[in-house]
């Protein structure tokens, strides 16, 4: 394409970011070839089918070779899996790296030196891969703290598309030891470039806008542009030039715009463009609308179409007034940034949606201007979350930060075109267009609509919902997230969430890792209820909001299931609305992956033990009437005095007899750190506030804070009592005052911390 830069080995560097990348790992691989440095990081190349993923490592194959003259081998995921279960059946982690040696020695037929192994489609065969490869965190951990050390002389490069996996894979510890890239997608200018070049006697204008339909038919991936650009594009402008007639013999007839770019999922939808013709009934106008995407001058549209009247439509309108795409994106940047900054949602995830938000207002303008309709905005915000979800199938929050974009807070000041435009709406250009997530309703949901789904799903029962949601987990692919990492995932639609909040609470307390996506497809978001919000805090559970769309998606599912119809049936999904699943399904792993709780356990119930640890029976004790009233901590005052006075006569018993100083307990921390947890538990909300579970947490202390009861099944500080009864009968052995009044201060302390919890608490009386 003009303006790119295109190398020997037929990759181009369409954009900076495009030669920024190649630059940046054809550096990573020169480094560990020739050493030098103290760490390595293993290269992680991304991007959805299509994009430049196989391109890029045919380049980065030519460059070892020719350029730095190292053996490279290119292969599929597949034949390396292939390799490990057909020799070893299966093996750890830790010996991932050997094996690659020798399975790239065998490939290359040479055992000396560095290697470059490039892997494509890793996502087509991770499952078996995770399941011949026994690991804790991450199969690949092994292999990546090899190249970390450069301890390999393997230097591996995987690519593979936006997905859950692409989170699992280099999820916990393999994160900091790779550097994943993103191929970008193909800019609007770089398409218009290159259309420009090849249809030098095309009205300019209309140059511009098949570029617009370019994008929207490739959504920017290299290869479906390319198709688009030499074949569909020459065509089309020829036929614009001949008129309506000769324009939808092309939409309807033209091979490759019948292409499909996923399963379902075409270049161009003819039955959108049927339905494009029923809602549009001017003559002559729905084929230059659908084959020129964005805003068309009136001028031009007449001249294509015949004389028009300028009245809008349900899937068209009229306009004079518009907005610029800069200062659009420049004001919905900031309003996502700030919303990121609220829902505590990391910058890449802003700098996805910005970047998405940027390619589909490029794409549906013309000369850097927007058709000025709230509506038409608001449709266009839509569509790039849509659009998000699709591209970036690892990052949910992406779709979610556009979908809170409102047209009545960041719409610039409008202008005023120099003539009239007509134009199709964005859902409609979508419908043309189609994107593979661009329905959250399928099967019976879709013909049933939001209201009706909503009503439904939100009349189920507790032991409906979760019936139903067992039986959802196997087709999401839920079920193994659950497996592998000892968690259980709930689904819950908000307005449901008060009737679950005991059965999920039971489960967290009892000591289940609980994960919580919440579905809340209203614009509204009620929060989580008070007893969830307060595990949430204590870390007992981690919960995760889905946007409008995923979560209308999860009512979707749970709608179909609950029905029971054979009709309603996923098994019974068309091409289109199975993407939708696959798209949407590999989300929701992404989100549960997210939501996972933290290594360990809950830091409440760490804290708890620690108190419990030291203080013994009293721990209980002071807990409890801590639960009916904080204020009664005040009197653990008199047994860190007591600790003080004993800590003081020990120190004087080790320099009156030859023993060594007992070693007393850190009985003032421990009764800070009780403080702190009853302050945490009170601000939490649940302060002898639990419901009654048949069982407790496994800590005494935190069940009589929580109201669970447990108190007598503390046990007592014995090791450290045992010590203190030693120096008290020591120091009961010197005939001296001084000594005397140790092992009084000593029996003291001890009789505190071993007595059972009425003489305990009566002690500090």
């Amino acid at each position: 394409m003009p303006g790119a830069a295109c190398l020997p080995s037929g990759w181009c560097d369409y954009s900076r970011e495009h030669e920024r990348i190649r630059r940046e790992i054809e550096g990573m691989i020169r480094g560990y070839v020739e050493g030098g440095s103290d760490e390595y990081y293993m290269p992680v190349i991304v991007a959805p089918y299509g994009s430049g993923k196989t391109a890029l490592l045919r380049h980065l194959e030519w460059f070892s070779r020719e350029q730095l003259g190292v053996p490279a081998a290119r292969i599929e995921f597949s034949s390396l899996v292939d390799f490990i279960v057909e020799r070893y059946g299966s093996i750890h982690e830790s010996q991932l790296p050997r094996v690659v040696e020798e399975f790239v020695a065998e490939r290359l037929g040479s055992r000396e030196g560095f290697f470059v192994l490039l892997v494509d489609e890793v996502e087509e065969s991770y499952d078996v891969f995770r399941g011949v490869v026994e690991h804790e965190t991450s199969p690949l951990r092994g292999l990546a703290e090899a190249v970390r050390t450069r301890s390999t002389r393997v230097y591996p490069i995987l690519a593979l598309g936006p997905s859950s996996t692409l989170k699992e894979a280099v999820f916990g510890p393999v994160a900091w030891r790779s550097r994943v890239f993103t191929i970008p997608l193909l800019p609007r200018g770089s398409i218009h470039a290159e259309l420009r070049e090849r249809l030098g006697g095309v009205e300019p204008r209309v140059v511009e806008l098949l570029s617009n339909t370019a994008w929207w038919a490739s959504k920017g991936r290299v290869a479906w542009a390319r198709l688009f650009i030499e074949e569909a594009a020459p065509r089309l402008a020829e036929a614009l030039e001949r008129g309506p007639e000769a324009v939808e013999a092309i939409l309807l007839g033209d091979e490759a715009l019948s292409r499909e770019i996923l399963e379902g999922v075409p270049l161009f939808d003819r039955r959108g463009y049927r339905e494009l013709k029923r809602f549009l009934p001017i003559p002559g106008l729905a084929p230059v609308l659908a084959a020129l995407v964005g805003p068309v001058p009136l001028s031009l549209a007449e001249k294509l179409a015949g004389p028009l009247v300028p009245e809008p439509g349900p899937v068209h309108g009229f306009t004079r007034m518009a907005v610029k795409v800069e200062e659009l994106v420049e004001a919905a940047t900031a309003w996502m940034e700030r919303v990121a900054r609220a829902r505590d949602i990391g910058q890449q995830s802003v700098d996805h949606a910005v970047t998405v938000l940027e390619h589909v207002a490029s794409a549906l303008s013309l000369g850097g201007m927007l058709p000025f309709d709230t509506e038409y905005l608001r449709e266009m915000f839509s569509i790039a979350a849509d659009l998000a979800r699709e591209l970036y199938g690892d990052d949910p929050h992406a779709g979610y930060l556009l979908e809170t974009l409102n047209p009545d807070m960041v719409a610039p000041e409008p202008v005023r075109m120099r003539e009239p435009v007509v134009y199709l709406r964005p859902q409609m250009v979508g419908r043309l267009y189609p994107v593979a997530s661009s329905s959250p309703l399928i099967g019976c949901a879709r013909r049933a609509g939001p209201r009706q789904v909503r009503e439904v799903v939100e009349t189920l029962t507790p032991d409906e919902l979760v019936e139903t949601l067992e039986r959802l987990k196997g087709v999401l692919g839920l079920d193994g997230i659950e497996e592998r990492y000892g968690v259980k995932v709930y689904l819950a639609p908000e307005p449901l969430l008060a009737a679950l909040q005991d059965r999920i609470a039971c489960s967290a307390l009892r000591g289940e890792k609980i994960a919580v996506i919440v579905a809340s497809p209203g614009e509204e978001a009620a929060g989580l209820p008070k007893l969830l919000r307060g595990l949430e805090k204590l870390g007992f559970i981690r919960a995760v909001r889905a946007g409008p769309r995923l979560s209308m998606f999860i009512y979707s599912l749970i709608y179909n299931e609950s029905l029971g119809l054979p009709a309603c049936s996923l098994d019974r999904l068309g091409p289109s609305e199975s993407r939708s699943l696959n798209v949407y399904a590999e989300l929701l792993r992404s989100m549960a992956i997210e939501a996972l709780p933290r290594a360990g356990e809950p830091e409440a119930l760490a804290k708890a033990r620690t108190v419990e640890k030291v203080l013994g029976s009293l721990a209980a004790s002071l807990a409890a009437r801590a639960a009916g009233d904080p204020r009664s901590l005040e009197e653990a005052g008199r047994l860190v005095e007591a600790h003080r006075e004993a800590g003081r006569a020990a120190a004087a018993l080790a320099r009156l007899i030859p023993a060594p100083e007992p070693r007393l307990p850190d009985v003032a921390g421990a009764v800070e750190q009780l403080k702190r947890l009853v302050e945490e538990v009170e601000e939490a909300g649940l302060l002898g506030a639990a419901p009654r579970c048949g069982g407790g947490t496994g800590s005494p202390v935190l069940d009589a804070l929580l109201g669970l009861g447990g108190a007598d099944a503390v046990p007592s500080a014995g090791r450290v009592v045992s010590e203190l009864r030693a120096a008290m009968e020591a120091a009961r052995s010197v005939a001296v005052g001084p000594a005397a009044r140790a092992a009084e201060q000593l029996e003291r302390l001890a009789s505190l911390l071993e007595g059972d919890a009425a003489a305990a608490a009566a002690a500090l009386e």
